[in-house]
């Protein structure tokens, strides 16, 4: 169990942090071609990737048969193989990984709640909200719904020029929604709170969303830039803000952000070539990301009718999950009660072709209801493995597992058998 989520979990992490250095390296490229607002859209292949990663990776084949050993050979011996215990290590790690997770996701938490009580009685103004605190905003805060709030001496602080670029900024992110993109940036972290490259990622992210958000502001007002870069200079917040609001820390690199006020708008030949080239990217990332993903080979739907069909005895449906040297497969099977299914795979990390072949019989009636027997055999590179000789119920999972001599997990098989056809 804990091995078919640690895979997964890894190869996640070894995705993300690939497409994290490529975002890293191209990023400011990217800015320069085609403006802000580029840069920061191309950190929507992260979490695209990662969805991607969800969708079933599917092969379909047809599973060969072969008739296999009579019912009173199989059922003579019951356990032929001791099993050894999976290794401890994989339960450790998955659990830890789980506690940093949650860990991080109560910091942040309790992060955003330090955040709000500092805020303290708000007072509603035109379209948006007065903190109690000189040191809190200006901000956009609030997932379902947002709320731009403004320090407690925002109009003596501020001039009236200052103060619509503040609001039309804050403006910016709400109709964009990067609040909620600030919340898949912090689960992200929570995700992956081991990985270092993910909060260099974070901080980048949220720069670049500050850069398209003043990009934009400066496109619909461009004689505004001195009175825009006056605004940044007199914005300071002394405490730690929130991971999932918008907000003017004066921790961003001030001068890259005034910098970056004097770049003019992209042409539109430039933005066009850039958006197919994000569009591409994302679509490249997206499909490279689903690629790697273990696929699960499963009988096509044909061979299953005919099977069904060609039977005279009980048929099974069988769902497996095999890993062997760190790679899963996961097929599903239909055989014929006493034939033979078989399935090969080959182990890249391990440079071996693995076969596991099995034949279900009825378990004996008088002593054991709604089970079936499983005679197994697993060879390795043409030599025999392990022989063993398993009852199981109907609709349960048998598991079968051996480590090699260095404690290392050689293979780990679990089968859940169901019965497709029941014979009259």
């Amino acid at each position: 169990m804990m091995n078919s989520l640690l895979q997964p979990a890894l190869l996640a992490c070894l995705v993300t942090s690939v497409l994290i250095v490529f975002i890293l390296l191209v990023r400011q490229g990217l800015r320069r071609l085609a403006g802000a607002s580029i840069a920061y859209q191309l950190w929507g292949i992260l979490p695209l990737s990662l969805i991607a990663m969800l969708f079933p990776h599917r092969q379909y084949l047809d599973m060969p048969t072969a008739h296999g050993a009579p019912a009173d050979q199989v059922i003579s011996s019951m356990a032929l193989l001791d099993i050894a215990p999976a290794s401890i290590w994989p339960t450790m790690l998955v659990s830890a990984w789980i506690i940093g997770g949650l860990g991080m996701l109560v910091l942040f938490g309790m992060q955003h709640q330090r955040f709000l009580r500092r805020m303290g009685t708000l007072i509603k103004c035109e379209g948006f909200y007065l903190t109690s605190d000189n040191d809190i905003g200006p901000a956009l805060t609030g997932f379902f719904k947002p709320k731009i709030i403004v320090p407690a001496d925002f109009f003596e602080r501020y001039s009236a020029a200052e103060q619509a670029l503040i609001i039309r900024h804050e403006l910016v992110h709400q109709g964009r929604g990067d609040v909620i993109a600030n919340t898949v940036c912090a689960l992200m972290q929570c995700l992956f709170w081991f990985n270092p490259l993910m909060f260099i990622a974070a901080r980048c992210f949220r720069l670049d969303q500050e850069l398209a958000c003043d990009a934009l502001v400066i496109t619909q007002d461009p004689q505004a830039r001195r009175t825009y870069a006056e605004a940044m200079l007199k914005t300071q917040l002394s405490i730690t803000p929130s991971a999932l609001a918008c907000h003017w820390p004066s921790r961003h690199p001030l001068k890259e952000r005034i910098m970056q006020l004097q770049h003019s708008k992209p042409g539109l030949f430039k933005r066009s070539v850039s958006y197919l080239m994000l569009s591409g990217l994302c679509a490249a990332s997206a499909y490279s990301a689903w690629a790697v993903t273990p696929s699960s080979v499963v009988l096509t739907q044909a061979a299953q009718k005919q099977e069904a069909i060609k039977a005279g005895v009980d048929s099974y449906l069988v769902n497996t999950d095999i890993s062997v040297g760190g790679e899963t497969l996961s097929p599903t099977v239909m055989v014929e009660q006493g034939k033979q299914a078989t399935i090969g795979l080959t182990s890249k990390k391990q440079q071996a072709k693995w076969e596991i072949s099995f034949t279900l019989l009825p378990a004996p009636a008088d002593k054991y209801k709604d089970a079936v027997v499983i005679a197994m055999k697993v060879e390795k590179d043409g030599a025999l493995v392990a022989e063993p000789k398993l009852i199981t119920g109907l609709n349960q999972t048998a598991t079968l597992q051996k480590e090699t001599p260095d404690k290392q997990l050689d293979f780990d098989i679990k089968m859940t058998v169901n019965l497709a056809k029941k014979t009259n």
